[in-house]
């Protein structure tokens, strides 16, 4: 669940910059006039192409967030281990990563409309699938489905939005933009718990029928169906290598759990991701390559820190998969209860977006980030001292706590990752920004469900509650870490951000490698 809240925090602006990789931004943004202000109308054409592809957003969003609550529902019913579970997880959060880099290519190619609803319909599929699954391999790969029509759904719908806008409207979208943001993981875990109490955890993923129904109606009537004649080149390569590399290394640690790192199931695909992202890293380091991530831009001091922070906060989202389980299995909480604990951390992660995004540049972006990983730290850690007697009223303080958090250190992360950059660069910034974030995202689920597995394989059939949360509690120690070990970068990081990333004065941009 964490995950897709991490993304719903990210700043807005840099999610439109993102599509520039893709060539489906306007590509004669500087011929375009100067807003006059930030208070226009919108037109009606553009207000129908905001509520499609808001809609499409908040169905990403609910659906992200209310997979968490199900998960120990799940468990029981499809008779499976926290290790094997967690490809639920881990499964979409690859395959969002496979559609990024994807979607630019094809809505170049097709057409922005006809994309948007083609990756719809492949979400809407995979919605389908989920809902119909039978066992825990079908539920994965709908889930795989399912990642691989939203990573390209997003990206595109964003693009269109500001290239129809047009400079005066811009601001009034990327504050549109940031609802699904907010609505998605304060409701998320609510509406979750309902249908997983209520109904069946099927409906979680059925709900998005009627819902995509109406999109794909709306869509076929309001949105453009831009084209570009010089379309980017897709790095083949790039795919081949890093995402069955990711793929094999993931896979190598949930077995582990099971035969441990000496078995030849471990050993194997372990060795094989290894080299298949060492092969990656030799692709994307040559020059005139437009990889997936281009090494070269590591060159950049604050884009390498501003990464490592990245890397090192979504691997510590792992412990997004636990906490749902945790007060399930722990503190005895219903699916709804549950729900209602975690929304704690929805709040005050929209909350603080909003208020930190006014105060950011006075602030400074070390200051921010380091100020955000104490309080993301502080609430993690609680989980550590949180057993089957805790009061409900400290487990919300420990999510709000780090909802806060998270909301600083993604802001920071997300605006630092600029500072020094040529113009030129700046888009595939973006794209290799959210590659790394989907790395972590991934690995770190699968590191931390398998610190879980082995310590619940310790427990004998008579353990108590107490032992139980002991063995959660060494998966929140290992996010902790993961937290502590991002400071490093943190303090990294500019003091002040410039008021125009990337378009800071020649001194700074040359002291920068090219």
């Amino acid at each position: 669940m964490l995950g897709n809240v991490v993304e719903a925090s990210l700043s807005v602006e840099a999610e439109t910059q993102a599509l520039v990789r893709g060539r489906v931004m306007l590509r004669k943004r500087s011929t375009e006039p100067r807003a006059a202000g930030g208070d226009a109308p919108l037109p009606k054409e553009l207000q129908k192409i905001a509520v499609v592809v808001l809609v499409g957003l908040l169905l990403m969003q609910l659906d992200g967030t209310m997979v968490g609550i199900a998960l120990n529902t799940l468990s029981g019913e499809l008779s499976v281990s926290v290790s094997t579970l967690q490809w639920v997880v881990t499964g979409y959060l690859l395959a969002l990563m496979v559609g990024m880099p994807i979607a630019g290519w094809a809505a170049d190619r097709f057409g922005t409309r006809r994309m948007w609803t083609v990756s719809l319909v492949v979400f809407l599929v995979g919605s389908v699938l989920c809902g119909i699954a039978v066992n825990i391999e079908t539920l994965i790969f709908a889930r795989v489905v399912q990642g691989l029509g939203g990573g390209m759904m997003v990206p595109v719908g964003q693009a269109m939005l500001m290239r129809v806008a047009g400079a005066e409207h811009r601001a009034r979208l990327v504050g549109l933009m940031a609802i699904p943001g907010v609505i998605g993981p304060t409701l998320g875990p609510v509406v979750g718990g309902v249908i997983v109490d209520d109904f069946s955890w099927r409906w979680m993923f059925l709900i998005n029928i009627p819902i995509g129904l109406i999109a794909f109606f709306l869509a076929g009537r309001n949105l453009p169906n831009f084209k570009e004649e010089a379309r980017a080149a897709l790095d083949v390569l790039g795919v081949v290598l890093l995402v069955p590399g990711l793929v094999a290394v993931v896979f190598g640690l949930s077995r582990a759990a099971a035969g441990g790192l000496g078995d030849p199931l471990v050993v194997a695909p372990l060795v094989t991701g290894v080299v298949l992202i060492a092969g990656f890293i030799l692709h994307a380091a040559r020059p005139n390559i437009e990889a997936l991530v281009s090494m070269r831009l590591f060159k950049y001091r604050n884009f390498a820190a501003a990464s490592a922070l990245t890397l090192l906060a979504a691997l510590t989202m792992g412990a997004g998969i636990v906490q749902p389980l945790f007060l399930q299995q722990v503190h005895g909480e219903s699916p709804m209860g549950a729900g209602l604990l975690l929304v704690g951390f929805g709040v005050g992660s929209a909350l603080t977006s909003v208020v930190l995004s006014r105060v950011f540049n006075r602030l400074g972006a070390r200051l921010v980030g380091t100020v955000g990983l104490a309080l993301t730290f502080t609430g993690t850690v609680a989980f550590t001292q949180f057993y089957a007697s805790t009061g409900r009223v400290f487990i919300v303080l420990a999510m709000l706590l780090s909802g806060v958090g998270l909301a600083m250190v993604t802001l920071t992360m997300s605006t630092a990752l600029y500072v020094g950059l040529p113009p030129q660069q700046i888009a595939r910034a973006t794209g290799a920004s959210r590659i790394v974030q989907q790395l972590g995202l991934s690995t770190g689920t699968a590191v931390i469900s398998l610190v879980l597995q082995i310590q619940l394989t310790k427990q004998t059939a008579g353990s108590d509650l107490d032992s139980l949360a002991n063995a959660y509690h060494h998966a929140f120690w290992w996010s902790a870490g993961f937290l502590a070990l991002a400071i490093v970068p943190a303090l990294l990081l500019p003091g002040r951000i410039p008021a125009t990333p990337g378009t800071q004065d020649k001194k700074v941009a040359q002291a920068q490698p090219a």
